[in-house]
Formats: structure tokens, sequence, C-alpha cells
């Protein structure tokens, strides 16, 4: 048997997969049908009632290193255990699995008055009422969710002012808040700013940002709303209008980071969660210029796989599926998407979508 790989989504709520590789199992001399069992960890013990194929991380947890082996059986004498690569430490809750505390996609927006509204689904490519979650947000130039940052299990929003001030705002897991306060100042130089997800792989999620010399700089999350020391993880940014997370889109551990370029090209840039860009970037798109909004709420229609989403002037809405890692396995691997769908209209008068 070749050895199993440890694939997914290693954040609280994510699927992980122990995944077969290389080549089927045999016996010599030949004959029967081999059987699989599974033992996953927690930081070295074993999970009660973790036997399947695939684990579904939880709060529990957060900042754990998740591990799994497999026994490939024909008979009692003949068996073989192996443990996966890689063990995985588990990461805090990312943007993708929504404000609401229901797992799904959902997407923030703010109108022209000022109110920051949210538009959840169920979880299946279907809208659910929109509920207004505060007034006054017009005093932000930036608005985004890092997801989890304060490592309480809930979503965040962290939104930049005039000024160069951050704020986090804490999410209380049921569409509401906590409260929020000061967690920066000094912001207002950055071109950008934007989640990271858990991009140095300590369990905490991170914001990276672009500074007027066109670095990436990543600024890591301590996990309870504050910082480590940022350090430049990639330079020549140049010309890049977004940049914003979309998880673990290839269906694989790696993270990614997608960016467009004023031209409309969308381009992945993924890590192992070393902290550090793999060396290797891909294009994913193109033909997304002149759209006020790009972005990433998660999984929008349910099949598993990160979506990402596009507003144009006219205020459409428009969905463009992710294949996830099906795209492996395609004749045409170069392309990431299954298909894409308008799923509303009247978008055109928010200030900010994410």
């Amino acid at each position: 048997m070749g050895q199993p790989k440890l694939n997914g989504d290693p954040t609280v709520g994510g699927l992980l997969k122990a995944e077969l590789g290389g080549y089927a199992p045999f016996v010599i001399p030949e004959g029967g049908t081999p059987s699989f069992s599974y033992v996953w960890t927690r930081d070295g013990q074993v999970i009660p009632g973790a036997t399947a194929s695939t684990y579904r991380a939880t709060q529990t947890d957060l900042g754990r290193v998740i591990a799994v082996s497999v026994t490939v059986s024909y008979d009692s004498e003949s068996k073989l255990t192996l443990q996966a690569d890689y063990p995985l430490r588990i990461a805090a809750k990312p943007r993708a699995r929504g404000f609401d505390g229901d797992g799904t996609h959902d997407l923030f927006a703010r109108d022209s008055a000022g109110r920051l509204l949210l538009y959840p689904t169920d979880g299946r490519g279907n809208w659910r009422p929109a509920q207004v979650l505060g007034t006054g947000w017009n005093v932000f130039n930036t608005l985004f969710s890092p997801g989890d940052f304060d490592g309480d299990g809930t979503v965040d929003v962290i939104g930049r002012d005039g000024q160069g001030r951050l704020f986090l705002y804490q999410g209380n897991g049921t569409g509401g808040w906590k409260k929020a306060f000061q967690i920066g100042q000094g912001w207002q130089d950055f071109r950008t700013i934007s989640a990271a997800g858990d991009f140095n792989g300590d369990g905490n999620n991170d914001i990276i940002a672009v500074d007027r010399w066109y670095q990436a700089i990543l600024y890591p999350g301590n996990g309870r709303g504050g910082w480590l020391q940022p350090y430049g993880v990639d330079t020549y940014w140049i010309n890049r209008d977004a940049v914003f997370t979309v998880g673990h889109f290839g269906g694989t551990n790696k993270l990614g980071i997608v960016s467009r370029d004023i031209h409309g090209h969308l381009t992945l840039h993924e890590t192992t969660r070393s902290g550090w860009f793999d060396t290797q970037s891909s294009g994913i798109g193109w033909g997304f210029n002149g759209f006020p909004f790009v972005g990433s709420g998660g999984d929008f229609n349910g099949d598993g796989n990160v979506d990402v989403f596009s507003v144009d002037t006219s205020g459409r809405l428009t969905m463009y599926y992710g294949k996830g890692a099906d795209y492996l396995a395609s004749s045409q691997p170069w392309i990431r998407w299954s298909g894409q769908s308008v799923v509303g209209w009247g978008w055109g008068g928010f200030t900010a979508v994410f």
C-alpha cells in the first residue's frame, strides 16, 4: 500500500480525509479483498469514536495536532498499519464557517446609510432573510472578516477607520456581537488589508497587508485578539487592488490567498501553512476587472468546495463554483471552476461586500 496522506481542511469545523496513496494493497499469493480501519488521534491520544476515513475537527481540537493511522487487513495474519502523512495542527474557525453559528456560507454587506447587513444561506445555495447587524459602519474604509480572531470559537469582523485605527468586532456566534475594541493603529498607509487564515500553522488566524511599497506583510494573530511579530512574506504585489483568502480552495491542506490585478486576472497564492508562500502561484481566472467587489465567503452551494463571488456595476451577484480537488483528476487541470451563476440582484448600492 502506498503511504496514506492526511488531507482536507485543517480548521475548526473542517473535514479531514485519510487518503490512500500510491497503489492498491496486495498480498502474495494473491486473493481476498482488503478491508480498512482508521484510528484518529489528538496530540497522540486516540479520539473516541473516530474510526471513519474522515474526521470533522471540533473546537476541542483547536491548536492540537490531529493524525490518523490506516490499517489494511486481508486476514488475521495479513495486516499493515501506516500513519498518514502529514499530521496537521487545527486552526481557528475560518470566515467560511459563517457568522450566525449554523456553519454555512453568508455574506456581509454595508449600505450607503452605513448599516451592516448579513445575508445568510441555508448551505445549499439558497438565501435566508437578510439581517441588520448594526449602524454607523460608514466610518470604516476597509472591512473584512478574519474568522475567529480572538480564539473564542466565533467568527469576527475587523474594520479600519479613516485615522488608520483597526477595530475588532467580536461575534457572539448567533448573528450578533459581544463587544468591540481597538487592536491597532497606524494602518492608514496599507493599500489592502485582508484575512490570511492560519498562514503560519500555529492554529491562530492571521492578517495579510500590502504596504505602500507593494510588499505583502504577515501580521500573525496571537489567538487572543492581538499580534505576534509581523514580517514580509512576498514582494512586488504591484497593481493588485484586491486580496482575499479562499481557505483550502484546492481541496488539500494547502491554504490559498487570491489577488486580483488591474487587468482582472485572479492569481492563487498557496502555502503549506509554513509562514511562507509556495514558490509557485497559479492563475485561476480572468475578466474580473471592473467588478466593484470580488471575494469569497466559503461554500455557497453545499458541494464541499470553496466558491468565489463578484458584484458587477449593474448590481448582479455572481457565484463561481470551485472544483476543489477534482481539478487534479480532470483532463484540464488548469480549470479550477465547475460553473457560475447569478445568485442575486440589487447589490450595486452597497459600499462594501465581504
